[in-house]
């Protein structure tokens, strides 16, 4: 299999771990100020769009083929990452769907990515 066919996992481990580092970058700041729970409660579904669409591009503009699944794995990977530091806290649901929000925000990314490449726009493929 070429090398540019291949998944980069290394980009897409660090493509996930710094959207998931930018989004706690954010999230404490906006906790310890008051009335900031309620204003991170309206802003988590756009930063976490915003976070994995940024780390979702970055991982997969160098793919070089498969770019939605290299950005739809670092959302995946990104929604993973939160679960297991949240795994036993009661979440509201804006958080769920902000979870689900680092799926389609990654695949953008990877979207974007491919179309700045020059690529077609195709459905990723298994094989």
């Amino acid at each position: 299999m070429p090398e540019s066919v291949g998944m980069r996992w290394g980009r897409i481990v660090v493509g996930a771990l710094l959207a998931e580092v930018g989004l706690f970058v954010v999230a404490v700041p906006l906790n310890l100020i008051p009335g900031g729970l309620t204003v991170l409660l309206y802003s988590v579904l756009p930063l976490c769009l915003v976070a994995t669409f940024l780390g979702g591009w970055w991982a997969a503009r160098k793919a070089g083929a498969r770019f939605v699944w290299h950005g739809l794995l670092v959302g995946v990977l990104a929604a993973l990452l939160y679960g297991a530091l949240t795994w036993k806290t009661t979440l509201p649901v804006v958080y769920v769907v902000a979870n689900y929000l680092k799926l389609a925000g990654g695949a953008a990314g990877g979207l974007l990515a491919q179309r700045l490449a020059g690529k077609p726009a195709s459905l990723p493929s298994a094989a």
